[in-house]
């Protein structure tokens, strides 16, 4: 019996010990997956050769970098009135303009980096595989989960 419970013990403790990590930042542990997930299916819907892959996925990288700071600066921007609004604080009309018209400015930002990188991609891809994540996200996201890979690659 009493090698039951030792056994028992061990056992649970080595699943407990086996468990996921916590994450670590955007796309947690598994960013490194997720990435490789979005570079193979990014690979297979342009059909992309392998020059252009290695022309493209730095544009892309750097595209992702660029648009990661500017949702950093979003959430930075929403941290005060988030704040205020927690706090019972009152707000008044001015602040609200103010935030709306931040909110247009990196809006803005957003979609001209988005252009950008279409247009720098245009160095790489084919007009067809140039604008087929652009179509793909308005036109068929909705027919299968994948869209999440362009929504990753276009947002």
């Amino acid at each position: 019996m009493r090698k039951t419970v030792i056994s028992l013990t061990l056992l649970i403790s080595w699943n407990l010990f086996a468990q996921p990590g916590k994450s670590k930042g955007p796309g947690g542990q598994y960013s490194e997956r997720m990435e490789m997930m979005l570079i193979w299916k990014l690979t297979d819907e342009l059909e992309l050769t392998e020059d252009q892959a290695g022309n493209f996925f730095p544009l892309m990288r750097s595209y992702q970098k660029d648009v990661m700071e500017l949702r950093r600066q979003e959430k930075l921007m929403f941290e005060p009135m988030y704040n205020k609004i927690k706090s019972d604080d009152k707000i008044n009309q001015s602040e609200v303009n103010n935030l709306l018209n931040e909110i247009s400015a990196i809006d803005k930002k957003k979609s001209k980096t988005r252009i950008d990188f279409i247009e720098r991609s245009g160095g790489v891809l084919e007009p067809q595989q140039q604008l087929k994540p652009v179509s793909y996200t308005h036109l068929r996201a909705h027919e299968t989960d994948s869209y999440l890979v362009c929504r990753l690659l276009l947002e």
